[in-house]
Order: structure tokens, then C-alpha cells, then sequence
């Protein structure tokens, strides 16, 4: 009570002097509220930048934090509080409550800013600083929930710009990216045959072949751009970028030729 009125009071040194005590405290400091208010009195003086020294360790006590704190009102110190956790877990490729973070940074940046496009920016930005690919998974569900049509071509762009990064110690990472493509753009037959060429290649499977046996049994389909769920520019960026990881190209080869290499690439599994 003697902090909360100190807060009130705005006496923070005083506020901060006593919040500390009790965080020093082997059991009074279990009680989150003590950390809580020591990241309300750092945003409230002069040594708000000290929020990312003094940020705690373990994240689920601080998703617990930034809840309480918005709960309050408090959405722009709860939104630093959320980076505060979130910048240094993307820096060190840390995947612990990451999703859990990130969804809840979605939600408090679109309450301090409604736009889109200032989202979609903060996004590009926070990705930049990753260490992790596998980061872009939550990334790009809170995109294409956010953003609505044009989410799905952002997350098309994220894929792409994934796999250009050297991912050859990570093929179920990059087999997983491939079926996200596929995932955002089921309706051209096109990529999704290169999709799954492609994750053959990677996994070696029966499943992943008989996808490749469907996908090339299909009626040949002209692409139209009309009924695309991406610009043209992003789908013509994006083959080349696909057609990286086959073994060979498609275009000049009949189903057979293909299904004779797929086989030969499965050993003794055909």
C-alpha cells in the first residue's frame, strides 16, 4: 500500500527505495506486484532506458507482468515492457514463450497504434534483429491475422527472404518453410509441384513423394493472375528463389522422367 501511494504521489525515488527493499526480500519478493511497480518507477523517471538492465529473467513472470500492467491502463509501459523481454530472446535466437510474447506484442502495439502498415514495419524491424529463423512462424501468424489479405503476401515475402538465408544445417526448417509457401498458396499448381519437389528432396519420404505423384497427376492449370493471392511481382521473385533447392528442373522434364529420378533418390524405400 505505501508503495502504490508513493507511485501516486509521483515520489518514485522514495517509491523505488522501498519497491527495491522488497524485491531484496527472500519472501516478500515472490510477490510480482514489487517488480512490476520498480518497471512503473523506471518509466516514470529520468532512467527509463535502464528498463532493458533491469528486465527479469525469466518470461513467463514477465508475460505475467505486462498483463497486470495493461490491465491497468498501462498499454504504452506495458508495450516496452513486452520489447523488453522480446528484443533480447530474438538477439539470442531464445524460442522460450517466444510465441507467447510476440502475440501479446501484436495486440499492445496495434492498442498504442491502429495501423497497419506501422505494424507491418515494426515486424520487419524486430525480424532484422532475429538470430532464429524459425522466429518468422509466429511472426507471420500474427501478420496474416492482423493485416488480413495483404498479410498473406507479406508472409509469402518472409518465406522467400528465409530461404535465402544459408539453411543447409536446418533442412526440416527449410522443409518447413516450403510447406508454408504451399500453405499460403494452394491454388497454383505451379509452386505447390516445386513445394513438393522440394520437400522431397529434403525428406526422402514415401509421404513426400506420393504428394509429388498427385501434384504432377493434376490437369496442367495456365497461371492466372487474376486469381492469385499474391502480386505478380511477388510470385515471379519468389520461382527463382524456389527453384534453388531442386535437383533438377521440372519445366523440361515429363512426369516419368521425374518419378524415374524421385525413385533413384528413394533407395530401397521405392
Amino acid at each position: 500500500l505505501r508503495a502504490r501511494y508513493l507511485i501516486a504521489c509521483e515520489r518514485i525515488p522514495e517509491a523505488m527505495a522501498l519497491i527495491k527493499s522488497c524485491i531484496n526480500h527472500p519472501d516478500i519478493s515472490k510477490d510480482l506486484y514489487f517488480h512490476q511497480a520498480l518497471f512503473t518507477c523506471l518509466y516514470m523517471s529520468p532512467l527509463e532506458d535502464q528498463l532493458f538492465q533491469e528486465v527479469l529473467t525469466d518470461c513467463k513472470s514477465g508475460i505475467e507482468i505486462i498483463c497486470n500492467t495493461e490491465k491497468e491502463g498501462k498499454t504504452t509501459l506495458a508495450l516496452q515492457l513486452c520489447e523488453s523481454f522480446l528484443v533480447p530472446q530474438l538477439q539470442n535466437g531464445d524460442m522460450y514463450c517466444i510465441w507467447e510474447l510476440i502475440f501479446i506484442w501484436s495486440k499492445l502495439q496495434l492498442k498504442s497504434n491502429p495501423s497497419k502498415q506501422v505494424f507491418v514495419d515494426h515486424c520487419y524491424q524486430l525480424l532484422r534483429i532475429a538470430t532464429n529463423v524459425r522466429v518468422i512462424f509466429p511472426f507471420m501468424k500474427v501478420i496474416k491475422d492482423e493485416v488480413g489479405e495483404d498479410g498473406l503476401q507479406i508472409c509469402v515475402e518472409i518465406c522467400g527472404c528465409a530461404l535465402q538465408l544459408d539453411l543447409r544445417e536446418d533442412p526440416n526448417m527449410k522443409s518447413l518453410i516450403y510447406k508454408a509457401i504451399a500453405h499460403f498458396l494452394p491454388n497454383d499448381l505451379e509452386i505447390l509441384r516445386i513445394c513438393a519437389l522440394s520437400i522431397f528432396f529434403l525428406e526422402r519420404t514415401l509421404e513426400s513423394y506420393y504428394t509429388v505423384e498427385y501434384l504432377y497427376k493434376c490437369a496442367d492449370e495456365e497461371y492466372n493472375e487474376c486469381t492469385s493471392s499474391v502480386q505478380n511481382r511477388v510470385r515471379f521473385e519468389l520461382l527463382p528463389i524456389l527453384k534453388k533447392g531442386l535437383f533438377f528442373d521440372p519445366e523440361f522434364w515429363n512426369f516419368l522422367m521425374i518419378k524415374q529420378n524421385c525413385l533413384a533418390l528413394l533407395g530401397d524405400k521405392a
